[in-house]
């Protein structure tokens, strides 16, 4: 059953209501004054640019996954260097840590010859 909607106020209708509960010849009575008119549903239309404004977002999406692999690359690049960086100061601290301990021993021995030759000139 087709909707109708009315286009001027008729009894208790507004304009843009639906119009509910006439009988047939009222209606048509209606519709040939012009009061009321069959309702259709809006039309999706394309707009004139829209073919344009496609074009040109699936270059910008072009130009994005572009961008986005120069970014991986990059960010692949750089977590290697990370990776060397890291295992280089891992050696560096493994060195520290075995100088650190030869030291205390060498500086112990240092001090024990300089207390001995200190100790030789006091007597």
């Amino acid at each position: 059953m087709p909707k109708y909607i009315a286009k001027q106020s008729i009894g208790h209708f507004r304009p843009g209501s639906e119009i509910k509960g006439l009988d047939a010849n009222r209606i048509q009575a209606l519709l040939a004054s012009g009061a009321i008119e069959e309702y259709k549903q809006p039309e999706q239309t394309s707009l004139d640019g829209s073919t344009s404004d496609l074009k040109q977002l699936l270059g910008e999406v072009a130009d994005l996954k572009v961008a986005n692999s120069q970014l991986t690359q990059e960010k692949e690049k750089a977590l290697g260097e990370v990776a060397d960086l890291k295992g280089k100061v891992s050696k560096l601290e493994a060195e520290l840590a075995a100088a650190t301990t030869k030291s205390p021993k060498a500086g112990k021995a240092a001090s024990d010859e300089n207390a001995d030759k200190g100790a030789a000139e006091t007597k």
